[in-house]
């Protein structure tokens, strides 16, 4: 499937430069101070906020093409702060088959959050990673049995009680977010099952609200990225194990700027405000990360 031209961004000057720069990236990295001596290995990409004073290397001209481009996308990152969000719920009758779950009859419920309405439709990052936000707040919910949160996603806990934990995932993250209808739904989709395995089918303690916040908008930048490289990725024009190098770099060096940005989910965060949480940090992560 090409995505050029299929929606707002595609054709722009910004996801232009974007894939030349990811073209341009070596197997190695070139990340100053962090080159390994036998190239055994892409180098690691370093926590440090990028500088455009000092020399900048492949991988960073690749991961500041992307935040340039995202940010020219969605008018919401260039504002200072996003305005409140109303909490995503899922709305819509929904019967055996929600979410892929077993049976044949319904309708899946459809989360009610802001995103695509169509395929000329503007990409709406900080919607995006909101819906994801509130995924991982349910995913919360859900976890520890808060029947009261839950409602107030649309949800309950007889809905997922008879459930393997593998078809819970795919239920919640369908209900809250939707079918594929649109490759930015699939990035919203699997940046935020990352996070929901680990959070519903932990056997452990799963990971903090920061951890998930955080990992989530690195994903979703991350798959955001890779919509944009579908027809690089798939032409045959790369070598596969030279492809997944380079997707190793990306979203190492998504991780590693991402980790430097403060969250405000501590436990007082309840898992109805996670939306507003991960649409914040998606915002302030691409601000931040382009103001470098």
């Amino acid at each position: 499937m090409g995505t050029s031209g299929a929606y707002g961004g595609s054709n722009s000057t910004e996801w232009n430069e974007f894939r030349d720069a990811w073209s341009a990236l070596g197997s190695t990295g070139d990340v100053p101070g962090t080159e390994n001596s036998d190239n055994s290995e892409p180098a690691q990409p370093s926590d440090t906020l990028f500088d455009p004073q000092s020399p900048a290397s492949d991988l960073d001209r690749a991961g500041q093409a992307l935040i340039d481009a995202l940010w020219r996308d969605d008018p919401t990152t260039r504002r200072s702060t996003v305005p409140p969000i109303a909490r995503p719920r899922v709305t819509g009758q929904r019967g055996a088959g929600a979410g892929g779950v077993g049976g044949s009859g319904g309708s899946s419920g459809r989360s009610a959050g802001t995103g695509r309405s169509g395929s000329k439709s503007s990409r709406q990052v900080i919607g995006g990673a909101s819906r994801g936000g509130a995924t991982i707040g349910a995913a919360y919910a859900l976890r520890n049995r808060d029947a009261q949160r839950l409602a107030d996603y649309g949800l309950s806990l007889a809905e997922f009680d008879s459930l393997t934990p593998r078809a819970r995932i795919s239920k919640l993250v369908t209900l809250m977010i939707g079918d594929d209808g649109h490759p930015d739904d699939r990035a919203i989709r699997r940046a935020a099952t990352e996070q929901v395995k680990m959070i519903v089918a932990a056997e452990g303690e799963p990971p903090t609200a920061n951890e998930a916040i955080k990992g989530f908008v690195s994903s979703y930048i991350f798959q955001l990225g890779l919509v944009e490289l579908k027809d690089q990725i798939t032409s045959g024009t790369l070598d596969g194990n030279e492809a997944l190098t380079r997707e190793r770099m990306l979203r190492g060096w998504i991780d590693a700027k991402i980790r430097t940005l403060a969250v405000d989910a501590g436990p007082a965060v309840s898992s109805n405000r996670m939306h507003q949480t991960a649409a914040d940090l998606a915002q302030r992560a691409i601000r931040v990360l382009r103001a470098r």
